[in-house]
């Protein structure tokens, strides 16, 4: 071999060794059911949970009517329903005040 292609030749042999990966652990079984690999249908379950508990929490915060279950689509529409809602009556009572705050103050400067 000459010089130039021993010199290519280590420098494929470091690509190569660089671009493999570790070998994975074999799925477990229950891994394989639910069609994760191993250690991510953890991270994946606590995921969900982490999930359901904050989907808990918004529906404590959004009343329904009559104690009615909601699915998380509807538990979304609802939250954005309410946010209109709180924010019309925010406004609302903004205008209130300019206009109640503004005769009263004018009374107690005349007086």
């Amino acid at each position: 071999m000459s010089l130039y292609s021993k010199h290519s030749y280590k420098l494929s042999v470091k690509r190569a060794r660089r671009r493999r990966r570790p070998r994975r652990a074999t799925r477990s079984l229950r891994a394989r059911s639910y069609g994760y690999r191993a250690g991510k249908s953890v991270k994946h379950m606590v995921g969900k949970a982490k999930l359901s508990e904050k989907l808990e929490a918004l529906k404590k915060l959004i009343p329904t009517q009559n104690g009615e279950i909601l699915k998380a689509d509807q538990l979304f529409e609802e939250t954005a329903d309410y946010i209109v809602l709180l924010r019309t009556r925010v406004v609302i009572l903004q205008k209130l005040i300019e206009f109640y705050g503004n005769s009263s103050e004018n009374e107690n400067a005349v007086s």
